[in-house]
This record gives C-alpha cells, sequence and structure tokens, in this order.
C-alpha cells in the first residue's frame, strides 16, 4: 500500500514533498464492574496519514505548506489520488516559513525488548487483570470498576528525503475508581496507569496506594485554613509541576514568544536558596509508552540535557522550529528526566506541611507557572501529629517558589516521567473549609 501511494505522490507535480505515516494497532479491551466483567472486545485498525508538503516564494520569501490526508487500505487509487489533491490544494495556503524535511540517518539504536512481546495480548490481558485485582481484598473497599486497554503498536514512517523507518510498540492504559466505606457516605477516588512493559508488582502497589488513600480520605476531616504554608506535592502531580519546565524549554515555545528563556539562564533566580532544577530528555525510557528511537518525523532521538543546575543548556526541538532558530534539533522526546535533590522524604517532613497525596485536578500554566488543585487527601502534620484531611485547595506560582524548593533524594517513576518522589515548596496558599 504504501508503494501506491508513494507512486501516486511523485505523480503529482504539485507536491513538493511528502510523509507518510503507516500505524498498526492490535488491541484487546476488557471492562469491569467490581471483579466481574462487563464487557471484553478486541479490533484492528489500520490507516496511514500522509502530509503533503508544497514549497512556495512570495516576496523573496520562502515558505512551505502542509496539509494531512488520511487514507485507509479500502480506498482505490482514484480515493486516493482525490485525497491527495484536495491535501496538495490546502497546503499551497498555508505560510509557514521554510524548513528542510528530516534525511535518513544510520542510527541503529533499538528499544529494549518489552515483555509484551513474549506472549499474545489475551494472555498479557490476564497477568495484567490478576495484578491489579492482587490488592482488592479488603472488606469496605476496593475497586469498583475497571477498564484495561493493551495495544500493540506498528509504525511505520517514510518520507520523500528517504527515511525509511519501523518500530513496534506496546501501549497499556487503565482506568479504575477505588472505594471505600466506613459510617458515612462511601469515597470513590479514580487513577489511570499507563505503561508499556509488565510489573506485577508495580501495578498491585498503584492499586493497593488508592485503596488506601481512599481508606484515609473516608476518616478525613476538613482542611484547616493554613493561609500561606509548606506544601509537599507528591505522586502525579510532581510530574504535572515539570511539565512547566519542559514546556518553557522548547524551541517551538520560545520561537512562537510563548517563552522568554535564553540559553545560559538561571532559570530558578541569581541565587537559588533550595534545590536547582537538573532535566534530561530521555527517548529510551524503560517502561514508558512515549519512548522511541525516532520522532514523529523520523528523527533518530538520543538523551539530551536541558536544564543543568538550574541552568538552561539547549533548547528541545523537532527539525522545523531548530531550522528557524538555527540550532541543532534534538527531535521531538516526550519523556522528562528529573535528578533527585539534597534532602530525604524524611528530613523535608522534619517541620509542620501540608502533604497534598490526591486532587481532585491539579493544574498548571506552562505558560505563566501558575498552579493550583482541589484537595482530595491530605496529610497536616502541625509539629506535633499528623492528620487526614480533606477540600479546600492550594495555589501558587513555579516563578514565586521555584527559588526556594527542595526535591527529595529519592525518585519515583510514573509512565514518561522520572524524578523527585517529593517536592516541598514554601509560602504556598492554602485555602481550608474551616
Amino acid at each position: 500500500m504504501i508503494d501506491k501511494i508513494k507512486q501516486l505522490l511523485i505523480e503529482n507535480k504539485d507536491i513538493d514533498g511528502y510523509k507518510i505515516a503507516e500505524t498498526k494497532i492490535e488491541s484487546n479491551e476488557l471492562f469491569f464492574l467490581k471483579k466481574s466483567i462487563d464487557m471484553d472486545r478486541a479490533k484492528n485498525v489500520h490507516h496511514f496519514k500522509v502530509t503533503v508538503y508544497k514549497d512556495f516564494e512570495e516576496d523573496g520569501t520562502k515558505f512551505k505548506g502542509s496539509s494531512t490526508a488520511s487514507i485507509h487500505p479500502t480506498m482505490n487509487d482514484e480515493e486516493i489520488k482525490n485525497a491527495l489533491n484536495d491535501a496538495a490544494f490546502a497546503a499551497k495556503f498555508v505560510k509557514n516559513p521554510y524548513y528542510p524535511l528530516v534525511k535518513p540517518s544510520n542510527s541503529n539504536i533499538k528499544l529494549e525488548e518489552s515483555e509484551f512481546s513474549k506472549g499474545s495480548l489475551p494472555f498479557w490481558m490476564g497477568e495484567i487483570t490478576n495484578a491489579l485485582y492482587a490488592p482488592d481484598n479488603y472488606d469496605k473497599g476496593g475497586i469498583n470498576s475497571c477498564e484495561i486497554f493493551l495495544d500493540k503498536i506498528y509504525t511505520r514512517i517514510v518520507n520523500s528525503e528517504g527515511v525509511d523507518i519501523s518500530n513496534t510498540r506496546y501501549k497499556v492504559m487503565t482506568e479504575f475508581i477505588t472505594t471505600w466505606k466506613e459510617d458515612g457516605e462511601e469515597v470513590e477516588l479514580y487513577r489511570c496507569l499507563n505503561f508499556s512493559d509488565f510489573d506485577s508488582e508495580e501495578i498491585s502497589g498503584e492499586v493497593n496506594s488508592m485503596i488506601n488513600i481512599s481508606k484515609e480520605k473516608a476518616v478525613a476531616k476538613n482542611t484547616p485554613a493554613l493561609g500561606k504554608a509548606s506544601v509537599l506535592l507528591t505522586k502525579g502531580a510532581v510530574k504535572d509541576f515539570f511539565s512547566f519546565y519542559d514546556t518553557l524549554s522548547s524551541a517551538s515555545a520560545v520561537y512562537q514568544g510563548y517563552s522568554t528563556w535564553k540559553i545560559g539562564q538561571k532559570l530558578q533566580g541569581e541565587e537559588v536558596k533550595g534545590d536547582t532544577v537538573t532535566m534530561i530528555l530521555n527517548p529510551f525510557m524503560k517502561n514508558s509508552t512515549n519512548s522511541s528511537c525516532y520522532d514523529d518525523d523520523g528523527f533518530p532521538l538520543a538523551p539530551v540535557p536541558i536544564i543543568e543546575d538550574g541552568i538552561l543548556q539547549r533548547y528541545s526541538s523537532n527539525t522545523r522550529f531548530a531550522h528557524y532558530l538555527n540550532i541543532e534539533p534534538t527531535g521531538t522526546i516526550n519523556n522528562i528526566s528529573v535528578s533527585g535533590g539534597t534532602k530525604t522524604e524524611e528530613e523535608l517532613k522534619k517541620d509542620p506541611f501540608m502533604e497534598v497525596v490526591a486532587f481532585s485536578d491539579f493544574s498548571v500554566d506552562d505558560l505563566t507557572g501558575d498552579f493550583c488543585g482541589e484537595i482530595r487527601l491530605a496529610w497536616y502534620f502541625d509539629g506535633d501529629k499528623k492528620s487526614p484531611v480533606t477540600g479546600g485547595s492550594i495555589s501558587g506560582n513555579i516563578n514565586e517558589v521555584h527559588n526556594e524548593m527542595f526535591l527529595s533524594k529519592e525518585i519515583q517513576k510514573d509512565n514518561n516521567f522520572e524524578g523527585p518522589k517529593v517536592i516541598k515548596l514554601l509560602n504556598v496558599n492554602v485555602a481550608g473549609v474551616e
């Protein structure tokens, strides 16, 4: 099919370049109500995304227009021609400044083989189910509902410059709701796990953690109104927090004016009182659904240091925006690795703090640095005793707190992120409910 599409692209004189992305997805899905299967289904999807490029010049300025067409394996030659013609026509109206397409490389790097490649999808669905429900043995709570999606994804990228690469990867997404009921209302908490390799203990541990968080929330008191306080972020909130640094260190954000960060800039200020940020983009991160040897344009990837000791070392960039800024491209890498700090988790908890272990929602504005979240469950330590609390919210701005923040030595792993298990932020707004 790719050869047919290539030939039709070559014959089209309105097209100056192309990229074909072929995707085959073999998928198994399970839906549970408590421990009973509610639905079991499987599907196979095969499609092609063809991006066509048109180079043109206006008033001495070069442009590269582009447009994407969806091609299905069932389409005949005439239907494919029509789709490509429509895309070629649309590309003439897109005025992106000119940039080159990715060229072939000699990279022979391959990702470590996933355990999922050693058996059938139905077999692994059973193993994932067993791992998820292993901790579900409490009387007052457990998994109320669960959905499991396991995909085997084959991708091939071909372009007009001669790139022709392919790979197979695996992706699991499981969503589950844990519940717990004491004397009052039943508590429900949602969790989504994503991974590309099988680790039974890690999966069971995440479920057991959520069940116990539900248990603690069932007996939690109202969050006190503390005003300014020391706040400890954990779990997914840590990952969301560092997305701010990833976004503003990208060439696309700089080129489009969203980021004013400069190479060599001390991002946390001239004199940092806490821990500095060191961030690497690692395309080969183990057990990440985003790990790959090539990006979506076929550019070969390698680990790239972006921030070292709080100083911006380079921008991350695909080929297009690297050309615009006249820098070396890194390719698009969607795995973030952040180094731990100078203090242990225990040391970060010596003084009074509010440790949030579950948010209703935690959001970070990656452009302004504003963050906020409604507290589902937190541990409040007043200097004497620690107790579970719920309700209220926290808010602040990364630019105002990262000059004096502390990162735990202990590291956590969450799909495409690895970094400190705990972040301690000072003088964060804590709005209570009493």
